[in-house]
């Protein structure tokens, strides 16, 4: 009875020794399990993870807003429009430069018309001046002309009237009608008795058809000199 007694504390710490051992061998198990699958999960975080940036704070870029988004959203974001809304400002801008372009345009060729008229209106002014320069030389030539026949008109008339009548004989039609327009009906009528009947036929004839109206415009400027 007193072996038997004896051996149960013996028996007991070899129990509790064996169970330490047990324990201690879980609790080194547990720790290496824990180990591997620490060193299994640090790839994949480290993989998940933002680069660093320039500053070495890991995941800077996402958070700033602007980086993270398109810059149309970010801006709509600040202005509190929707990407709707941000389109049609575009697209208002889009027309607002073509319309200005089209004003552009149209302002060149507004200028260009411009300067045309302006050339216009100084060639119709030089070919007014060019008018009133011809206009006042024929005046001066009519004037002229005036004279000559004027001085023909005395010398025919200090003639004898069968001189003249000889003279008259050989000159153009029309010559011979307006020198004998502008002569006195008595001279004129003395020159006529001594011309061939044939010239003096034609000059009665001409002057009788002066006293008659014009049958056409023409000949109407042409009796009153305005052609």
């Amino acid at each position: 009875m007193t072996s038997n007694v004896r051996i149960l504390p013996v028996i007991a710490a070899l129990a509790i020794g064996a169970f330490a051992i047990k324990a201690v061998a879980i609790a080194e198990e547990a720790g290496t399990r824990a180990a591997d699958a620490s060193s299994e999960e640090e790839p994949v975080a480290a993989s998940a993870l933002p680069p660093p940036s320039e500053s070495g704070e890991a995941g800077a870029e996402l958070a700033d807003p602007a980086a993270a988004c398109a810059p149309g959203d970010y801006i709509a974001d600040q202005a509190g429009l929707s990407q709707y809304e941000i389109q049609v400002l575009r697209n208002l801008s889009d027309r607002r430069e073509q319309l200005d372009a089209r004003a552009a345009s149209l302002d060149t060729r507004e200028l260009a018309v411009s300067a045309a008229e302006v050339r216009l209106t100084d060639q119709i002014e030089e070919l007014q001046r060019l008018e009133t320069q011809i206009d006042s030389l024929l005046s001066k030539l009519d004037d002229k002309n005036d004279e000559q026949l004027a001085s023909l008109v005395r010398v025919y008339e200090s003639m004898k009237a069968k001189d003249a009548a000889r003279i008259f004989d050989t000159l153009n039609d029309d010559l011979m009608l307006s020198l004998a327009d502008r002569m006195k009906p008595a001279n004129m009528a003395a020159i006529l008795a001594a011309m061939s009947p044939d010239r003096a036929r034609t000059l009665t004839q001409m002057m009788a058809q002066k006293t008659l109206p014009p049958e056409t415009v023409s000949e109407l400027e042409a009796r009153t000199g305005g052609g």
